[in-house]
Protein backbone atom coordinates (compact mmCIF):
# COMPACT_ATOMS: atom_id res chain seq x y z
CA UNK A 1 0.00 0.00 0.00
CA UNK A 2 1.16 3.51 -0.80
CA UNK A 3 0.66 6.29 1.77
CA UNK A 4 0.92 9.89 0.59
CA UNK A 5 0.91 12.54 3.31
CA UNK A 6 -0.14 15.92 1.99
CA UNK A 7 -0.67 18.66 4.52
CA UNK A 8 -2.76 17.36 7.40
CA UNK A 9 -4.13 14.35 5.54
CA UNK A 10 -2.74 10.92 4.61
CA UNK A 11 -4.12 9.38 1.40
CA UNK A 12 -4.02 5.60 0.95
CA UNK A 13 -3.60 3.84 -2.38
CA UNK A 14 -3.25 0.21 -3.27
CA UNK A 15 -0.85 -0.58 -6.12
CA UNK A 16 -1.53 -3.28 -8.71
CA UNK A 17 -0.24 -4.40 -12.09
CA UNK A 18 -2.54 -4.24 -15.13
CA UNK A 19 -1.55 -6.53 -18.04
CA UNK A 20 -2.05 -5.24 -21.56
CA UNK A 21 -4.01 -8.35 -22.49
CA UNK A 22 -4.41 -12.05 -21.86
CA UNK A 23 -1.14 -13.90 -22.18
CA UNK A 24 0.80 -10.68 -22.78
CA UNK A 25 3.73 -10.13 -20.36
CA UNK A 26 3.62 -6.39 -20.84
CA UNK A 27 1.47 -4.06 -18.74
CA UNK A 28 1.48 -0.99 -16.55
CA UNK A 29 1.16 -0.18 -12.83
CA UNK A 30 -1.86 1.62 -11.44
CA UNK A 31 -3.11 2.75 -8.04
CA UNK A 32 -6.56 2.29 -6.54
CA UNK A 33 -7.72 4.83 -3.99
CA UNK A 34 -8.49 3.18 -0.65
CA UNK A 35 -9.26 6.02 1.73
CA UNK A 36 -7.95 8.97 3.70
CA UNK A 37 -7.00 9.57 7.33
CA UNK A 38 -5.94 12.60 9.34
CA UNK A 39 -2.15 12.85 9.49
CA UNK A 40 -2.32 13.34 13.28
CA UNK A 41 -4.70 10.39 13.88
CA UNK A 42 -3.62 7.84 16.47
CA UNK A 43 -6.10 5.10 15.59
CA UNK A 44 -7.60 3.72 12.39
CA UNK A 45 -11.15 5.00 11.76
CA UNK A 46 -13.85 2.32 12.02
CA UNK A 47 -15.01 2.84 8.42
CA UNK A 48 -11.47 2.38 7.10
CA UNK A 49 -10.45 -0.58 9.22
CA UNK A 50 -12.31 -3.35 7.23
CA UNK A 51 -10.81 -2.08 3.95
CA UNK A 52 -7.26 -2.83 5.05
CA UNK A 53 -5.43 -6.07 5.46
CA UNK A 54 -3.50 -6.83 8.64
CA UNK A 55 -0.24 -5.95 6.90
CA UNK A 56 -1.69 -2.67 5.60
CA UNK A 57 -2.98 -1.80 9.05
CA UNK A 58 0.48 -2.31 10.50
CA UNK A 59 2.01 -0.24 7.69
CA UNK A 60 -0.42 2.57 8.48
CA UNK A 61 0.48 2.37 12.16
CA UNK A 62 4.20 2.64 11.36
CA UNK A 63 3.84 5.50 8.87
CA UNK A 64 1.10 7.62 10.48
CA UNK A 65 -0.35 6.51 13.82
CA UNK A 66 2.79 5.93 15.90
CA UNK A 67 4.60 9.10 14.66
CA UNK A 68 1.45 11.10 15.44
CA UNK A 69 1.29 9.68 18.98
CA UNK A 70 5.00 10.37 19.51
CA UNK A 71 4.62 13.96 18.25
CA UNK A 72 1.68 14.57 20.58
CA UNK A 73 3.58 13.14 23.56
CA UNK A 74 6.61 15.31 22.75
CA UNK A 75 4.40 18.38 22.48
CA UNK A 76 2.82 17.63 25.86
CA UNK A 77 6.26 17.19 27.45
CA UNK A 78 7.41 20.48 25.94
CA UNK A 79 4.33 22.28 27.24
CA UNK A 80 5.28 21.22 30.79
CA UNK A 81 9.04 21.70 30.46
CA UNK A 82 10.39 25.02 31.82
CA UNK A 83 13.94 24.52 30.58
CA UNK A 84 13.41 25.40 26.92
CA UNK A 85 11.64 28.56 28.06
CA UNK A 86 14.65 29.44 30.22
CA UNK A 87 16.95 28.86 27.25
CA UNK A 88 14.78 31.07 25.04
CA UNK A 89 14.64 33.77 27.72
CA UNK A 90 18.44 33.67 28.05
CA UNK A 91 18.79 34.09 24.29
CA UNK A 92 16.45 37.09 24.23
CA UNK A 93 18.15 38.67 27.25
CA UNK A 94 21.52 38.30 25.56
CA UNK A 95 20.11 40.13 22.53
CA UNK A 96 18.61 42.81 24.80
CA UNK A 97 21.98 43.27 26.52
CA UNK A 98 23.66 43.80 23.17
CA UNK A 99 21.02 46.27 21.97
CA UNK A 100 21.10 48.18 25.28
CA UNK A 101 24.68 49.22 24.56
CA UNK A 102 23.20 51.75 22.12
CA UNK A 103 19.68 52.17 23.54
CA UNK A 104 19.67 51.99 27.32
CA UNK A 105 16.59 50.74 29.16
CA UNK A 106 15.09 51.93 32.47
CA UNK A 107 15.97 49.81 35.49
CA UNK A 108 12.28 49.38 36.26
CA UNK A 109 11.82 47.35 33.06
CA UNK A 110 13.94 44.56 34.57
CA UNK A 111 11.71 44.12 37.61
CA UNK A 112 9.30 41.55 36.06
CA UNK A 113 12.18 39.44 34.74
CA UNK A 114 13.98 39.50 38.09
CA UNK A 115 10.79 38.58 39.95
CA UNK A 116 10.18 35.65 37.59
CA UNK A 117 13.80 34.53 38.01
CA UNK A 118 13.51 34.58 41.80
CA UNK A 119 10.32 32.48 41.61
CA UNK A 120 11.97 29.60 39.68
CA UNK A 121 12.37 26.52 41.87
CA UNK A 122 15.66 24.66 41.48
CA UNK A 123 16.57 21.01 41.99
CA UNK A 124 18.95 21.79 44.86
CA UNK A 125 16.56 24.28 46.43
CA UNK A 126 19.11 27.11 46.29
CA UNK A 127 17.60 30.42 45.10
CA UNK A 128 18.41 31.24 41.50
CA UNK A 129 19.86 34.55 42.63
CA UNK A 130 21.60 34.96 46.01
CA UNK A 131 19.93 37.51 48.27
CA UNK A 132 21.32 40.94 47.59
CA UNK A 133 22.92 42.36 50.74
CA UNK A 134 21.87 45.79 51.87
CA UNK A 135 24.44 48.34 50.73
CA UNK A 136 26.78 49.57 53.39
CA UNK A 137 26.22 53.12 54.59
CA UNK A 138 29.41 54.23 52.85
CA UNK A 139 27.92 53.09 49.51
CA UNK A 140 24.88 55.36 49.78
CA UNK A 141 26.90 58.21 48.27
CA UNK A 142 27.76 55.99 45.32
CA UNK A 143 24.09 55.17 44.91
CA UNK A 144 23.14 58.84 45.12
CA UNK A 145 25.74 59.79 42.52
CA UNK A 146 24.53 57.08 40.14
CA UNK A 147 20.92 58.14 40.65
CA UNK A 148 21.69 61.78 39.90
CA UNK A 149 23.61 60.84 36.74
CA UNK A 150 20.75 58.59 35.63
CA UNK A 151 18.24 61.37 36.28
CA UNK A 152 20.32 63.81 34.22
CA UNK A 153 20.48 61.33 31.35
CA UNK A 154 16.72 60.77 31.55
CA UNK A 155 16.05 64.50 31.32
CA UNK A 156 18.39 64.85 28.35
CA UNK A 157 16.73 61.88 26.64
CA UNK A 158 13.35 63.56 26.91
CA UNK A 159 11.79 61.51 29.70
CA UNK A 160 10.25 64.68 31.15
CA UNK A 161 9.64 66.49 27.90
CA UNK A 162 9.94 70.30 27.79
CA UNK A 163 8.79 72.85 30.33
CA UNK A 164 5.69 74.89 29.41
CA UNK A 165 6.19 78.41 28.14
CA UNK A 166 4.68 79.74 31.37
CA UNK A 167 4.30 78.32 34.87
CA UNK A 168 7.34 76.04 34.79
CA UNK A 169 7.70 76.37 38.57
CA UNK A 170 4.29 74.82 39.08
CA UNK A 171 5.27 71.57 37.36
CA UNK A 172 6.03 68.36 39.21
CA UNK A 173 9.49 68.27 37.64
CA UNK A 174 10.42 71.65 39.13
CA UNK A 175 9.03 70.65 42.54
CA UNK A 176 11.17 67.51 42.51
CA UNK A 177 14.22 69.55 41.56
CA UNK A 178 13.53 71.93 44.45
CA UNK A 179 13.24 69.03 46.88
CA UNK A 180 16.43 67.52 45.51
CA UNK A 181 18.28 70.81 45.94
CA UNK A 182 17.00 71.09 49.50
CA UNK A 183 18.09 67.53 50.27
CA UNK A 184 21.56 68.14 48.88
CA UNK A 185 22.36 71.60 50.12
CA UNK A 186 19.61 73.20 52.11
CA UNK A 187 18.07 72.28 55.43
CA UNK A 188 19.86 70.98 58.51
CA UNK A 189 18.96 67.48 57.34
CA UNK A 190 20.67 67.92 53.98
CA UNK A 191 23.54 65.80 52.72
CA UNK A 192 25.89 68.77 52.85
CA UNK A 193 25.19 69.41 56.54
CA UNK A 194 25.73 65.75 57.35
CA UNK A 195 29.10 65.74 55.57
CA UNK A 196 30.08 68.96 57.30
CA UNK A 197 29.23 67.54 60.71
CA UNK A 198 31.45 64.54 60.04
CA UNK A 199 34.31 66.70 58.83
CA UNK A 200 34.35 65.58 55.19
CA UNK A 201 33.31 69.00 53.93
CA UNK A 202 34.39 72.29 55.38
CA UNK A 203 31.79 74.58 56.83
CA UNK A 204 31.39 77.80 54.93
CA UNK A 205 32.48 80.88 56.85
CA UNK A 206 30.56 84.08 57.05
Amino acid sequence: MKINIRGRRAYLYRRRWVPVGPGVPHGYPTEDYVGVIDADAESIPAQLLPLLSKAEQEQLRDKVLRPAAQARAAQERRALDPQWRIAEAARLLAEAAQLSQERRVPRSSLAPALQALDAIRLVDGVPSRPPQPMPAAADRLTEALAAVKAAAAAVRDGAYGYAPAEGARSTRTYRLWSELTEALDGSRQSLLRALQEKGFVKTRKG
